[in-house]
């Protein structure tokens, strides 16, 4: 499949990308996030496997000419700049929402931290509404 992702982008993996699939590939992190510009940060769902990026970049509507990498829980994607090495953030919902995170794949992966969510706090007032799916049965104990 190395060879079908780098003839459709038409350039070699980068060796950093090539060391992390062979271990990582498809790889499900442990809840994290990073963050994205100024005072925005997302997590990292999910690794795209190598098998699957043909198919992001083949599929997903706008998605850079770049390597995919991770996705978020909001189909937004992380990925590598074929040319510089260095990993963005694709928000879907925005044009233009290209976003450099970190300069290599390594310095992106050193600055995924663990997420707590009692780290987040809200302000009185500051959540509208929220949107439960009616499938969601919790149970306790």
């Amino acid at each position: 499949m190395r060879t079908v992702l780098e003839d459709m982008l038409s350039c070699k993996l980068p060796l950093e990308y090539v060391d992390f699939i062979c271990s990582h590939d498809g790889a499900i992190p442990e809840p994290n996030s990073v963050i994205i510009g100024i005072n925005n940060e997302s997590g990292v769902r999910r690794f795209i496997p190598v098998a699957e990026a043909v198919k992001v970049i083949a599929e997903v509507e706008g998605f850079p000419d770049a390597i995919p990498l991770g996705e978020d829980d909001c189909g937004n994607f992380f990925y590598i700049n074929q040319n510089t090495g260095g990993v963005f953030f694709w928000d879907h919902e925005i044009d233009g929402g290209n976003i450099e995170v970190a300069p290599s794949l390594i310095k992106f992966l050193e600055a995924l931290v663990p997420f707590d969510s009692s780290s987040v706090k809200l302000k009185p007032g500051q959540l509208k509404y929220a949107w439960i799916d009616p499938s969601f049965k919790p149970e306790f104990d």
